[in-house]
């Protein structure tokens, strides 16, 4: 198997929330002699040097400096670190029937049935204690273990679950992960289920499967995540069968591009967006300055003026990667007649004539003529007339930039789900596009 896929998977593995997945891209940075930015320090920038910054804690832009950037650009690659999901509300614990549920709310489009029945464990940020309360401790974990389930209610009891499925988002989502262990008589029960000694804590829980104590958490940011672990799929491993390949492996992707490149004239950036799924509306979302703040105080400090920026943003160019619709083979149908990507045949341009995507015809061209001159295998996608589709964080990001833009994705079955299905050799092939358009003349 491709040695690009296998590091997808071990990516996939080590990134249950969108910080875990900033962590290991600081990681590959910081090996690949990336060196970290201050936000809040001046800052003393070299051309031909290689940087990235954090925000949040979930959001990472990575760029390499050009040597003649104020004439040739910036080329930018941008993707998202989050996925669907179902995050755990504040004060979660709930006591139902002497059995202990997390009470849980939807983040971002999630399938919802598809989170029913499996093991879940829980991972995300945890604040701590500290003599400062402006400079408290931020410590991510991930307790890895099996610890919960939201489990179906029998079809003798929900008779109608195969025609209707609809979920309840109410209390059909809390996830059970405990019950009072004991054998006494009822009103002895009842007597120590309401003695808070004999309550289930979170905290607790963090604390038995990590290397903090309960009495130093101060807040919580979590969020459920299926242990079953990403792994290859059919009989000559043609498939990748994991959650969090919308957005993870363009993630991969771009990092992969990005750190094999060298110095070139134009400066090479990726852009590492968090909170795609709600909408961007956030400080470390597209729909915000960060990139466009970055890219001014990249140039400013390497002499650049404000009459500079403007030149440099109409050079620039942005490749929006997000993961495209696979045509589903037992409901083609609801697919566009023509534009119908297949998973393992390369990657797929994107677009809408309401410009969900940015793609257009000259910047397709770019795309298109790069991969036929390298022999790349490359799809379109574009909705059926009569359905409304998604958008993506190409769009917010080249209107909050100014820039000319493409949106590419690889090809993917069941979208949303807590177990996607996407194809074993469009990876390899989306990073050689990714390392062309960073680097090619």
């Amino acid at each position: 198997m491709n040695k690009e896929a296998e590091e997808l998977l071990k990516f996939i593995n080590n990134s249950p929330t969108a910080f875990h997945a900033a962590l290991e891209l600081e990681k590959e940075l910081e090996k690949l002699g990336f060196k970290e930015l201050d936000p809040g320090q001046k800052w003393d920038l070299s051309e031909g040097e290689k940087y990235f910054i954090s925000r949040n804690d979930s959001a990472i832009i990575a760029f390499i400096t050009g040597k003649d950037f104020l004439n040739q650009g910036f080329r930018i690659i941008s993707s998202h670190t989050d996925s669907p999901a179902l995050k755990v509300k504040p004060d979660p614990v709930i006591n139902n029937e002497g059995q202990y549920l997390l009470n849980t709310e939807i983040y971002g489009g999630p399938i919802l049935n598809t989170w029913y029945d499996r093991e879940l464990s829980l991972a995300g940020k945890i604040i701590l204690k500290s003599e400062n309360s402006f400079a408290l401790r931020e410590e991510l974990i991930d307790l890895e273990e099996n610890l919960a389930v939201i489990p179906n209610l029998a079809i003798h009891l929900n008779k109608d679950v195969n025609q209707k499925g609809k979920v309840d988002k109410k209390k059909g989502l809390r996830a059970l992960i405990t019950q009072a262990l004991n054998q006494d008589n009822e009103e002895e029960h009842e007597k120590k289920s309401s003695d808070p000694e004999n309550q289930f804590s979170l905290k607790a829980l963090i604390e038995k499967f990590s290397d903090y104590k309960a009495e130093d958490i101060l807040e919580t940011e979590l969020y459920l995540y299926p242990t079953q672990k990403a792994q290859f799929l059919g009989p000559n491993q043609e498939y990748i069968s994991a959650g969090c390949q919308d957005n993870l492996s363009m993630v991969h992707a771009a990092l992969k591009a990005l750190t094999s490149s060298g110095v070139e004239d134009w400066t090479q950036m990726a852009v590492f967006y968090d909170n795609e799924e709600i909408g961007s509306h956030t400080p470390q979302g597209a729909d915000s300055p960060f990139a466009g703040d970055i890219i001014e105080r990249i140039i400013y400090n390497l002499g650049a003026e404000k009459e500079d920026y403007y030149r440099i943003i109409e050079k620039s160019f942005l490749l929006s990667a997000d993961m495209a619709h696979a045509v589903h083979p037992n409901f083609s149908e609801e697919y566009d007649q023509n534009n119908r990507p297949l998973l393992n045949q390369g990657p797929v341009i994107k677009y809408n004539a309401n410009l969900k995507y940015t793609t257009n015809a000259s910047t397709a061209g770019v795309l298109i003529d790069l991969m036929d001159k390298n022999d790349i295998p490359y799809q379109f996608y574009s909705n059926r007339s009569d359905k409304r589709g998604g958008s993506t964080i190409g769009p917010i990001a080249a209107t909050q930039l100014g820039i000319k833009s493409i949106d590419l994705g690889n090809p993917l079955l069941a979208m949303h789900s807590s177990r996607e299905l996407g194809g074993s050799l469009d990876h390899k092939e989306m990073i050689k596009v990714m390392t062309l358009f960073l680097k090619e003349n």
